[in-house]
């Protein structure tokens, strides 16, 4: 059985904060492809004081980042979908 993962990935190395969070786990990529559209949109929010970069988007991307523009790897967020396999008993 094929799952899809939602995760985020957050660091922001000045103030010391690092949060890897499961969103959710789901049977189909559709639900998957909604929920990190949301996710998306909260992290802009969360980024809207920020002078910012994000990563390209299109529908059915299985990844997205944003980041502190000349501070890529300080302090940004990584949300990403990852197709796994179920293992059986």
């Amino acid at each position: 059985m094929t799952v899809y993962v939602l995760t985020t990935n957050y660091i922001n190395v000045d103030s010391g904060d690092y949060n890897h969070e499961v969103i959710g786990v789901y049977e189909n990529i559709d639900d998957a492809n909604k929920d990190m559209k949301q996710a998306i949109k909260d992290t802009k929010c969360d980024f809207q004081d920020e002078d910012y970069e994000t990563s390209d988007y299109v529908d059915g991307d299985m990844s997205w980042s944003i980041w502190h523009k000349e501070y890529e790897m300080t302090y940004r967020c990584d949300i990403k979908i990852t197709e796994c396999e179920v293992k059986g008993e």
